[in-house]
């Protein structure tokens, strides 16, 4: 069997994606979307 190696693919630079993902994450709560709060309305 021979072995099926995929040497051509690009380096992907996950620290990057990490940082934009958090930069996102922090816009979005200080624009006040996702707000979570424990208390209850349904009651």
């Amino acid at each position: 069997m021979s072995s099926t190696k995929d040497n051509n693919k690009k380096p992907v630079d996950k620290n990057a994606k990490r940082m934009l993902k958090n930069r996102l994450k922090e816009e979005n709560r200080e624009g006040g979307k996702h707000q979570y709060s424990k208390d209850t309305d349904h009651l």
